[in-house]
C-alpha cells in the first residue's frame, strides 16, 4: 500500500507544477525542471496522515491489489506414525484476493496519532492451484493443543483427558476439505466440551463453535486488533509508526527488550535508507517486532533498491543469539523458529520461515518433504532507498505445531518431540511497471533537479545582469551630449553675427 501512497504523491507533484511552495528562487525557475524537484521534495516530505490528505485516503482503503497464497502440507502417511517420519506434500497455492479497509478511525491530536482497526475480506481467486474441495490431511491441532495444555496436569487429570480423547474419536491426524481447514471451519466434539471447562484449562481462548486456520477472520475487525500509530505531522516523525497495540504500549507476552513495541505497521517506510539501515516492522499475527537488515542491492526495471530481509539471527532463539532468548517463553528448543504460544492462548504454535529455511537442521530431519529455497521462502522488503518506496515485498511465514511425548495420555505416549509443519503463507507484492516508471522519473528529478535549478538560476542571473547592463548603456549620456541635446538651433542671422 505504501507503494501507491508514495507513487501517487510523486505523480501529484509532477502533474501540478503550479502548486506554490513559497520559494522565490523556484518561482523564477517555473519554466525549468527545478520546480518539479522542489514540488516532489515537498510532497515526499509532507507524507502525513491527515483527514484530507491523499496519503490518508489511500491508507484508508488501499487500491493496490493484495493477494494471499496459502500452501497446505498434506500428511500422506499419517496412519503409520510414529513408526515412520511424517511425509509431507505441499499443496497449493490456494489464492485469496484481499480487500482491506481501516475502520473506526479516531484522531488523537494531543500526541499526533490516530487509532484504528483493520477489516479484511478474502475471496477465493480463480488463479489458485487447487480447489477448496481438495481433501487434505494435517495434524489434529485441536488434540495437540489439548495435550499441550495438559502437560502440567496431575496424573488423574491427564488420564481423564486421555479417555475423553478416545471417547470422542480423536486421532493424531484429521482429513478435511481445504475450505474447512481454512475459512469455513469444521465441527469437533472437543470444542463443545471446552465450553464447559474453566478458562484456566483452555488458556483463556475464546469459545468457538468451529475450528479453522482462518476461521472467524473473514470480514472481522478484530484480526489485527486495536492499533495506534503516528500521523507524521510532528517534526521528526514518520507516519504509521506503532505506538500502541490493543491499548498496550508494550508486548505483554515477553519481557525485557523483547517486550518493546516499535517500528512501522508495514505501510510506511523511512526514506534515505543505506546499507547500514535496519527496518523495524510490527506484525500482529506474530505478536512481535521484526528487524530486517540489508541483504543485497540491485535494480528492478532500472530503479535501484536495497533488499532488507529477516536474517537467520532474527529468527534464532537459541543460546547462540542471546538477545532473542526473551522470545523463548521457556526453553529455547530450536534455532530458526519463534514461539508464539503466549499470544495464541497457549496453543503450541511456532513460526518459522517456509520449509524451515534458516532453521535448525533437526527440524527438517524430523519430516520428509521440506525443500527450503532462499528465493521462494525468505521474508523481505525491497525498497527504493531515496524515496522509501517498497518495490517488492515478500511476507512469508510457516505455522508449525509442537508435539512431544506425554506418558499419561495414550494418543501421545510414543510421539517424538518435534515441530509439525501445517501450512505456510505468502503475501508477495511487486510494484506495477507504470508506477516504477513514474518513480524512475521522480528519482531522476530528485537526483538532478537541484543541479538543474542552480544552473538555471545562474543562467537567469547572468541574462538579467546582461540585460540590465545593456539597458543602462542605452539610457546613459555624457554631460557634453546633454548640453548638445539641450542647445537650441541657431538661425541663419545669428550664425552671420556670431560665426564662432
Amino acid at each position: 500500500m505504501v507503494v501507491a501512497i508514495r507513487a501517487d504523491l510523486a505523480q501529484d507533484a509532477i502533474r501540478e507544477p503550479s502548486d506554490p511552495i513559497g520559494h522565490q528562487s523556484c518561482e523564477q525557475c517555473a519554466r525549468s525542471h527545478c520546480h518539479f524537484s522542489f514540488a516532489i521534495l515537498r510532497a515526499m516530505s509532507q507524507v502525513a496522515l491527515t483527514p484530507n490528505s491523499r496519503a490518508f485516503r489511500e491508507w484508508l482503503a488501499p487500491s493496490v491489489p493484495l493477494f494471499m497464497d496459502v500452501y497446505l502440507f498434506n500428511w500422506t502417511n499419517s496412519e503409520r506414525f510414529p513408526g515412520e517420519k511424517p511425509h509431507l506434500v505441499q499443496l497449493g497455492p490456494y489464492r485469496f484476493k484481499e480487500h482491506r479497509r481501516h475502520v473506526n478511525v479516531t484522531w488523537h491530536n494531543q500526541n499526533g496519532s490516530l487509532a484504528y482497526r483493520t477489516k479484511r475480506t478474502w475471496h477465493f481467486h480463480h488463479s489458485s492451484n487447487g480447489s477448496l474441495s481438495d481433501n487434505i490431511t494435517i495434524l489434529n491441532i485441536i488434540a495437540a493443543s489439548a495435550v499441550h495444555n495438559a502437560r502440567h496436569w496431575s496424573f488423574i487429570e491427564q488420564k481423564t483427558l486421555s479417555m475423553a480423547l478416545a471417547m470422542f474419536g480423536q486421532h493424531m491426524a484429521v482429513s478435511k476439505l481445504a475450505r474447512e481447514l481454512l475459512f469455513d471451519g469444521y465441527d469437533d466434539a472437543i470444542l463443545d466440551v471446552a465450553k464447559s471447562l474453566p478458562a484456566s484449562t483452555t488458556g483463556g481462548a475464546p469459545l468457538v463453535d468451529k475450528f479453522g486456520l482462518f476461521y472467524d477472520r473473514n470480514n472481522s475487525i478484530n484480526t489485527d486488533g486495536y492499533m495506534e500509530v503516528t500521523t507524521g505531522l510532528r517534526s521528526g516523525t514518520l507516519p504509521g509508526q506503532v505506538l500502541r497495540w490493543n491499548h498496550e504500549d508494550h508486548l505483554p507476552f515477553y519481557s525485557g527488550e523483547c517486550s518493546k513495541l516499535a517500528g512501522s505497521a508495514g505501510e510506511f517506510m523511512p526514506r534515505d535508507l543505506t546499507e547500514q539501515s535496519t527496518l523495524s516492522v510490527f506484525v500482529p499475527d506474530l505478536c512481535r517486532v521484526l528487524r530486517l537488515t540489508h541483504q543485497r542491492s540491485g535494480l528492478i526495471s532500472g530503479l535501484p533498491y536495497h533488499r532488507y530481509a529477516f536474517t537467520p539471527e532474527g529468527f534464532d532463539n537459541s543460546s547462540s543469539t542471546h538477545h532473542n532468548s526473551c522470545f523463548c517463553n521457556g526453553e529455547c528448543m530450536w534455532g530458526g523458529v519463534m514461539n508464539v504460544s503466549a499470544c495464541r492462548f497457549g496453543s503450541p504454535s511456532f513460526i518459522s520461515l517456509p520449509h524451515f529455511l534458516h532453521g535448525d537442521p533437526a527440524l527438517r530431519a524430523a519430516v520428509t518433504g521440506m525443500q527450503p529455497d532462499e528465493e521462494k521462502h525468505s521474508f523481505f522488503f525491497s525498497v527504493e532507498p531515496k524515496l522509501g518506496v517498497p518495490l517488492e515485498v515478500g511476507g512469508r511465514f510457516q505455522l508449525n505445531i509442537l508435539i512431544e511425548p506425554t506418558p499419561h495420555i495414550a494418543l501421545y505416549e510414543n510421539v517424538p518431540k518435534m515441530l509439525f509443519p501445517i501450512m505456510w503463507v505468502n503475501q508477495n507484492v511487486r510494484t506495477d511497471e507504470s508506477i516504477i516508471s513514474d518513480l524512475r522519473y521522480a528519482r531522476a528529478i530528485l537526483d538532478w533537479g537541484a543541479t538543474v535549478c542552480a544552473c538555471t538560476a545562474l543562467l537567469l542571473t547572468v541574462l538579467v545582469a546582461m540585460a540590465t547592463c545593456c539597458w543602462r548603456k542605452r539610457k546613459y549620456s555624457s554631460p557634453l551630449d546633454i548640453g548638445l541635446l539641450n542647445e537650441k538651433p541657431k538661425d541663419e542671422a545669428e550664425i552671420k553675427l556670431n560665426p564662432m
